[in-house]
């Protein structure tokens, strides 16, 4: 994994050893720490420099602890997370287990006196130096703009009136941001999309009531870019990796309703994470491409080949278990965690086999520890009414199980499915004090909301029945008070904010994935502004073959190590490790100044987010 991450090359940022741009971030670097920038010049060797560093960054930190820094109290508490990373990316045990040498690039980048050492490194690498440099000095700059609320000075009534004018000035800072995401509930975008929906029937010869219908979607699923390309406008690159993933044999498949959901035109203004959902990146298609018959082994970032002690069952947590009765979904999410295992929309072999389904069941009854099932795939929602109440029923009979989880993205990609009848079957299934009958779907935009979504939650939630979400925080959602506008409007149309997942570090996925430092930033800058019922979602790395490990506090990670090409190397503690040993998670995360130039791409304003340096 190591290798794999050291050998992605990262555009525009090489830094050649003689070009001014070179001299100028060296130079930025010595602004930065003159005092590290000095102890890497005038050291003879890494070690020495490893060894004088140390003593520097330890007694800085003894002078801080006896409050002879004199700095702001906030820049106090930034510098001593600051030290800590440093100490953590000069160990010489962080080397050993991440196979890299951060001091080695550092001198040599410094002394200027190794040239390939320094052809390796990029502006990425400087520019996470040049902030933690300023971060172990006290100078951040996080704070310089900042005052002292003048409420603090007051009391009574004019306290508390003066503070409600601070709170309204954060309120319409935060809608400035608020403002340039559209609900798909907004009165100009229902009336947008219902011409969509027009223009779409009109192309499948559908009638008005066939819209309704989600057989209908399942029938019309579109499969190729001719037919993506007649319905709504496609950049070039947009039809040419769609041409070539379906020559691949890729699974590539969009519903008629979610295509309703897309601008016409190929802007991306609004639909941009509605888009990038569906329709593959070159680089996802390049890398699926070269692992077409191999992606079972390199595709399976979560390890379920290693948790499933039988077909259908994967099982990670001690009291709850994965059952896969079908194993594809009626539109492929281009991120699936299961792309290793799913080759076509709706595929013909994806319904398990009644004896393998049985087997599962079988097993389940076994094990009398499971409490809960969560019931996936795929998605089982594609299975008929009659199947799946076979399947609930069966479920229901195995007395150790208090809950099923139905996991499904069909209140997205076709809500019509939540009929009354099927909403009435699951309601059968859930009996309050004795068994829990669950929804849990991934709306992954606000762009996504829906009318038809509403009424769905609306008629699942009458019957009992609770709904929760599970948000991948990706490039695509993660702009400023984003994802905390979706949570908003989940919460007011009856959904839950459940879980926040870090996107999953696989290699054919890396154009979606966001810097850790960035989620923790939306869960402490952002998140943090809305009230509790709005913000009450967990923020989630998920470790290959052990689960979830929560990014609340640094006790569950640690950063480690910096490569040359700018990316933090993290260590993972699972939850297991006071009760069992463990092996800790070794992970290679995107580098935050190549997710900035992203952003900046997107239209972002690079000092909106300036704090993300400062999040470990």
């Amino acid at each position: 994994m190591i290798e794999r991450a050291m050998s992605t090359k990262t555009k525009k940022s090489n830094i050649p050893l003689q070009s001014g741009i070179w001299e100028s971030h060296v130079s930025r670097l010595q602004e930065a720490s003159p005092q590290v920038f000095g102890i890497v010049s005038r050291s003879r060797s890494v070690e020495e420099a490893r060894r004088r560093l140390y003593r520097y960054l330890n007694g800085h930190q003894r002078a801080l602890e006896a409050g002879l820094e004199r700095v702001q109290f906030l820049e106090r508490a930034n510098m001593r997370e600051c030290l800590t990373v440093f100490r953590n990316i000069l160990a010489k045990r962080n080397e050993k287990i991440t196979g890299v040498n951060f001091l080695y690039y550092l001198y040599h980048l410094i002394k200027g006196d190794d040239f390939q050492a320094v052809q390796l490194i990029t502006e990425d690498f400087v520019e996470e130096l040049i902030h933690l440099f300023r971060g172990i000095s006290g100078r951040s700059g996080i704070y310089e703009n900042m005052r002292r609320p003048a409420f603090l000075d007051m009391s009574g009534r004019r306290a508390a009136q003066t503070r409600c004018k601070a709170l309204d000035r954060l309120c319409h800072s935060m809608d400035r941001f608020l403002e340039r995401y559209p609900s798909g509930l907004d009165p100009k975008v229902i009336r947008k999309r219902r011409r969509n929906r027009q223009r779409i029937l009109s192309y499948f010869k559908g009638q008005k009531e066939d819209w309704d219908n989600w057989r209908w979607h399942l029938r019309h699923v579109i499969r190729d870019e001719k037919t993506l390309g007649s319905l709504v406008e496609l950049t070039a690159g947009e039809e040419r990796q769609v041409a070539r993933a379906r020559a691949h044999g890729l699974p590539f498949g969009i519903t008629p309703f979610y295509l309703s959901l897309m601008e016409p035109d190929a802007s991306r203004r609004y639909d941009y994470a509605v888009r990038a959902q569906v329709i593959p990146p070159e680089s996802y298609v390049d890398w699926m491409i070269k692992h077409k018959k191999d992606r079972g082994l390199f595709a399976d970032y979560m390890g379920e080949h290693d948790t499933s002690p039988i077909d259908l069952i994967t099982r990670r947590y001690p009291q709850i278990v994965i059952l896969k009765p079908y194993n594809s979904c009626p539109q492929i999410c281009v991120y699936c965690q299961r792309n290793w295992e799913i080759h076509q929309v709706l595929d013909s072999h994806a319904q398990a086999s009644q004896k393998a389904l049985q087997a599962a069941l079988a097993w389940i009854r076994d094990h009398s520890t499971i409490r809960e099932v969560l019931v996936t795939g795929g998605d089982p929602l594609v299975m008929s009414d009659g199947k799946l109440d076979s399947l609930l029923r069966d479920l229901s009979k195995i007395d150790h199980i208090e809950r099923i989880r139905v996991g499904t993205r069909f209140l997205v990609t076709v809500p019509q499915r939540f009929t009354n009848s099927l909403v009435d079957l699951l309601a059968k299934y859930h009996v309050p004090a004795k068994r829990e009958i669950v929804v849990v779907t991934h709306v992954e935009h606000i762009y996504e909301v829906t009318p038809e979504m509403a009424q769905a939650v609306t008629r699942i939630r009458r019957r009992g029945i609770s709904v929760y979400n599970q948000l991948v925080f990706t490039t695509q959602n993660s702009r400023r008070f984003e994802s905390a506008a979706l949570r908003r409007q989940l919460r007011i149309i009856g959904i839950e904010p459940y879980y926040t997942f870090v996107a999953k570090g696989k290699e054919e996925t890396e154009w979606y994935r966001t810097p850790i430092a960035r989620l923790l930033q939306e869960k402490r800058e952002e998140v943090r502004l809305f009230s509790g019922m709005v913000r009450s979602d967990h923020a989630v790395f998920n470790v290959p073959r052990l689960g979830k490990s929560y990014l609340i506090a640094w006790q569950d990670h640690d950063v480690i190590m910096l490569t040359p090409d700018g990316r933090r190397i993290y260590e993972f503690f699972p939850w297991e490790r006071n009760i069992s040993p463990v092996d800790s998670f070794i992970h290679i995360d995107v580098s935050i100044l190549g997710y900035l130039r992203r952003l900046e791409e997107m239209g972002e304003d690079r000092e909106d987010y300036k704090t993300i340096w400062y999040y470990f």
